[in-house]
């Protein structure tokens, strides 16, 4: 009896550890099946308000503008999407510590991973703004304000996508596509008049799925997987972004990509185009940017590929590059331009730097330079500004204080014949065999 009853007590035992098993099994397979069903829904959800509220409406007949507002929701239902169009056409995802490492690199921006936020928000017109918009790219409008994503742990940026962007919505939700039908594309909200538009009448949309793919497909392999047969197809596709990568964040490490900016910057100040509308701005974005935590950050790479670039005799454009940063110094020094943007010494640094770069030419007879562009930084720097350039030895420049003792002479010829206007025939201007041209600044203090 004992036998048969420790024999009875083993085979419920094991039947029952067989039937907890089978339901852990199941409770597993019921919770996937509920996460996928939670995203489909979430899915149809967006997909049913983005189609209610058209692709677009004309406001009063005047205005075209959206009328939905995205927000957090409407991207977090097209990751799924994007991450099938990136592996699907050979995008390699970085582990987080190298895809952490590049965004640093190239965007300046630091990912924190104790960070509950799953985005980070990037908009070359507000490159350091940490709210989260959620604007959608509408590449066709002037009145855009471009804004990428950068989907943490997922490893990729992307733009914001309405789904009928990104998918076939008529053939994959047959279903909530016939709600188009039933809309009034003539409407009032909040007291105005709006004609909507409707997605499915929205011209060369399989074209746009076709585009926004590539498009995501190809910034993501150029930035992190080092791709670069995606150059020539993103320069002519996603200018914008490109030229923004140098000028607006300061990635200049990608030499190629540095000189198709370079090569893309109007250096013509005497064109038609230009007279008396030069492009400070954009001409001293090449050299330097400010990081969001305030530092000053030169760009060493933009002054080595213009010593490659800058060649003797050169009949393009490349020959005005002494004129422009002869030009640019009149703007950087105007107190009341940078006032509140560079403080004193930042402008100082950058104006060095050029300047050096610049004078370099003075000494090279191949050149024949007669810019005075150490004479012309005498000129604008008080004692003060002096001071701190010693302080600073010259910030550590070679051969600087060797060319700014030389340009005394260089400096009273600014003074008397560029912007004093003196010099003429009866007056040519300072004397060079005048002896206190043979002392350095020191000396003279």
């Amino acid at each position: 009896m004992k036998k048969v009853q420790i024999t009875l007590f083993l085979l419920i035992f094991f039947s029952l550890s067989n039937c907890n098993g089978q339901n852990k099994d199941e409770k597993l397979e019921i919770s996937k099946n509920i996460i996928n069903n939670e995203k489909i829904i979430d899915v149809e959800k967006i997909l049913k308000k983005q189609i209610m509220a058209g692709a677009s409406g004309l406001y009063d007949e005047i205005t075209d503008g959206e009328t939905y507002n995205y927000e957090s929701k409407d991207l977090e239902v097209t990751i799924p999407i994007l991450k099938n169009q990136l592996q699907s056409l050979g995008f390699k995802f970085l582990d987080n510590n190298l895809f952490d490492q590049k965004i640093k690199i190239i965007f300046g921006r630091i990912i924190d991973s104790q960070s509950n936020s799953k985005y980070l928000y990037l908009s070359p017109a507000e490159k350091c703004q940490r709210e989260i918009l959620f604007n959608r790219n509408r590449y066709t409008s002037s009145a855009n304000i471009p804004s990428y994503y950068i989907i943490k742990n997922d490893n990729f940026i992307t733009d914001l996508y309405a789904i009928p962007e990104l998918i076939n919505y008529q053939k994959e939700y047959p279903e909530i596509a016939k709600i188009e039908d039933t809309i009034d594309t003539h409407i009032i909200k909040d007291g105005i008049k709006i004609q909507l538009y409707k997605w499915k009448a929205e011209e060369d949309l399989i074209n746009r799925r076709r585009f926004n793919q590539q498009l995501l497909v190809a910034r993501n392999k150029y930035l992190f997987n080092d791709d670069k047969s995606q150059f020539v197809w993103l320069t002519n596709n996603d200018e914008y972004f490109m030229r923004s990568l140098v000028t607006t964040f300061g990635y200049t490490e990608d030499k190629k990509l540095l000189n198709w900016v370079i090569e893309n910057t109007d250096l013509d100040l005497y064109s038609l185009k230009n007279k008396g509308k030069f492009n400070y701005e954009e001409f001293g974005s090449l050299f330097w940017t400010k990081k969001c935590n305030g530092v000053l950050k030169l760009h060493p790479n933009t002054f080595k590929l213009f010593q490659e670039l800058y060649k003797p005799n050169d009949n393009s454009t490349m020959r005005f590059l002494l004129d422009n940063i002869k030009e640019y110094l009149n703007y950087l020094f105007n107190d009341k331009i940078y006032n509140g943007i560079l403080t004193k010494e930042e402008r100082l640094k950058i104006g060095a730097n050029l300047v050096y770069f610049a004078e370099q030419y003075k000494y090279n007879t191949d050149y024949n330079s007669n810019e005075r562009m150490m004479g012309r930084l005498r000129y604008f720097l008080d004692d003060d500004s002096v001071g701190i350039l010693m302080k600073n030895n010259y910030y550590n420049l070679p051969k600087f204080k060797q060319w700014w003792d030389k340009a005394l002479y260089d400096q009273d010829y600014v003074i008397e014949c560029e912007y004093d206007g003196v010099c003429g025939r009866d007056n040519p201007g300072p004397d060079p065999r005048d002896p206190k041209y043979k002392y350095s600044f020191l000396e003279r203090k």
